[in-house]
């Protein structure tokens, strides 16, 4: 009997499962062959990406915020962001008081975020903005409850080195694309600037945290090459957000919204490619996956960023707790421990614990 190509598919898509399953990476070849899953086929995709997220990361959630330390006036053109100078949209550009970022701190950890960014707009900090955050991250780091992150542009060696010295753990620093679709994208600064940043944060001793943004008008090649990039500088955490095309950018009208079930395509494929690395959920969700926002974890994510995002709102912050309850997650804080998600009352205290503080050091 001559299988159907369905059939075919069906089969590869298991046999690439298991071989992930058993410790291998797949190449890009078989990668290729997991996109070219369609229609009913994309259950069996997700089927298996849901076993290698269980047997890589286990059924728990970790979950992080950012606070906007500064807004607006951005000398970069990217075409997707509201953020640029370039562009008229609804953006007014502000900065942040430090006591500001720290009420949004105090937020994250009683919503459960075991991370906590501050995201600044532009090409990179100056040496009187990281004079202005030092006290603010040394504080949080010797209070110990949630990771200090950054996500604060292009950064030198000596700026990778100064936040390390002051307690930043991670780095958030996107590719975006691939490289190829890059220049359709910015122009202002290059793919390897990108990378530039990535690896001084690497140099320092920074987690990386790296992934990019999906519906960019990008093809499944650039898709690929992105999760092969990030594979190969090997970050811990890999943000997946979808465009969320605001007016004013020139990616408004521009391209199509992605469609849900090709989001979560992605979202499972690259468990595939990253069996072990933390994917997160990030931008985009609440207007591109809709109703399927909790079938993410399904299809293979383990990490989701809560509360609202830099120049949109995200999803109400309760409507997302009770997703993960639902879905029967644990949820893993800031000291790395597995739990029961805990009521935003308790969350503070169940993350004051001493010992967080003395393993901060």
């Amino acid at each position: 009997m001559i299988q159907s190509s369905d059939d075919q598919i069906r089969e590869r898509i298991g046999e690439l499962g298991r071989k992930v399953l058993g410790g291998g990476l797949l190449s890009r070849e078989e990668a290729r062959e997991l996109a070219r899953a369609q229609g009913e086929l994309l259950y069996d995709l997700f089927y298996w990406a849901n076993r290698i997220r269980l047997r890589f990361v286990g059924n728990t959630v970790k979950l992080c915020s950012i606070v906007a330390g500064r807004v607006g006036a951005c000398s970069e053109d990217c075409g997707y962001c509201s953020q640029s100078k370039y562009y008229s949209t609804h953006v007014t550009p502000s900065r942040a008081e430090v006591d500001q970022i720290e009420a949004a701190t105090q937020e994250a950890i009683r919503h459960g975020a075991s991370s906590l960014g501050v995201v600044n707009s532009g090409r990179g900090p100056t040496d009187a903005e990281l004079d202005r955050l030092e006290p603010y991250y040394r504080k949080v780091v010797a209070e110990g409850r949630i990771r200090p992150c950054a996500t604060l542009g292009e950064l030198s060696p000596e700026h990778a080195r100064r936040l390390a010295d002051m307690g930043v753990q991670r780095i958030n620093h996107n590719l975006e694309t691939s490289r190829r679709h890059f220049p359709n994208i910015v122009s202002t600064h290059t793919y390897d600037d990108r990378l530039r940043t990535i690896h001084a944060a690497k140099q320092a001793g920074l987690s990386i945290c790296c992934g990019g943004i999906f519906g960019l008008g990008e093809d499944w090649e650039d898709r690929l090459d992105m999760a092969l990039e990030i594979r190969q500088i090997g970050a811990d955490v890999v943000p997946i957000n979808f465009l969320n095309a605001i007016e004013g950018t020139p990616m408004h009208g521009r391209v199509a919204d992605l469609k849900p079930m090709e989001a979560l395509k992605i979202v499972a494929i690259y468990r595939f490619l990253l069996p072990d690395r933390e994917l997160k959920i990030a931008g985009g969700r609440e207007k591109i996956l809709r109703d399927l926002q909790s079938w993410c974890f399904f299809a293979g994510a383990s990490s989701m960023m809560v509360g609202n995002y830099l120049t949109t709102f995200g999803r109400n912050r309760e409507e997302d707790r009770q997703m993960f309850r639902d879905l029967e997650l644990n949820w893993v804080g800031y000291d790395e421990q597995e739990r029961e998600l805990p009521d935003a009352e308790s969350a503070v205290r169940e993350l004051s614990l001493p010992v967080l503080g003395a393993a901060m050091g």
